[in-house]
């Protein structure tokens, strides 16, 4: 595939055969612009991005990616040098964010193909992944999400709060903020796109990421004095 990028096609046929390299069943979840371009919301991807539940499943994939001519640049990412595509695995979570049980029980079933079963993170919690990067593309890629009108924001608030209360319950001064996050990168969004999200529910994140960034640094202060 070149550097064009992947279309729908393209990445189920990638299943399909990742599913008949695997040795043993694996379950993956799929995420950033390759569910985006499933969904029919993208029209193609640079790149596929995936989580997996346990060291197992990751060993699994890498050598089945490895079958397929991908070499393991780093822990995350592999690459075919003769078609230069890419993907990205981690295992329970993806970039900086904890692969949470609310964040896999709203995603979708895919399809399996042979030894790969495929899951697909709702829109949802693409956006709250997204939130965590400073790259433009994802700015583009949750205002595409947006544009499609069905995002429930109830669902994306209450999610986002309770990661975040989870992170500093648990990690304190090192948690993330997710809220205050989702409210940085929903206001670049608007800044770009001329308010695509609406002003009441930038109010209702504002005001809960205020709280949860001011509990923060009261940890981040402690730690210091500590």
């Amino acid at each position: 595939m070149p550097a064009r990028g992947r279309g729908k096609e393209d990445v189920i046929e990638f299943f399909e055969n990742l599913g008949q390299a695997l040795t043993e069943p694996v379950k993956v979840y799929i995420l950033g612009g390759a569910a985006l371009t499933l969904r029919d919301i993208k029209e193609s991807t640079l790149d596929i991005d995936i989580i997996v539940e346990d060291l197992s499943s990751y060993k699994a994939l890498i050598e089945a990616l490895q079958t397929l001519g991908f070499i393991q640049e780093d822990r995350l990412r592999l690459r075919n040098p003769i078609t230069d595509e890419s993907i990205d695995v981690d295992v329970g979570k993806f970039i900086r964010l904890p692969f949470y049980a609310e964040l896999k029980k709203d995603a979708q079933l895919l399809g399996i193909f042979g030894n790969l079963t495929v899951f697909l993170l709702s829109n949802e919690s693409i956006i709250l992944f997204k939130s965590l990067t400073e790259r433009e593309k994802d700015i583009d890629d949750i205002a595409a999400i947006l544009r499609r009108g069905n995002i429930n924001w109830d669902k994306l608030i209450q999610t986002a709060t309770n990661i975040t209360k989870r992170e500093l319950e648990k990690k304190r001064a090192k948690g993330i903020v997710l809220v205050y996050e989702v409210l940085a990168t929903l206001e670049r969004v608007n800044e770009k796109y001329h308010n695509l999200v609406p002003q009441n529910v930038l109010k209702r994140v504002e005001k809960i990421a205020r709280k949860y960034y001011k509990l923060w640094i009261e940890y981040v202060n402690h730690s210091y004095q500590c």
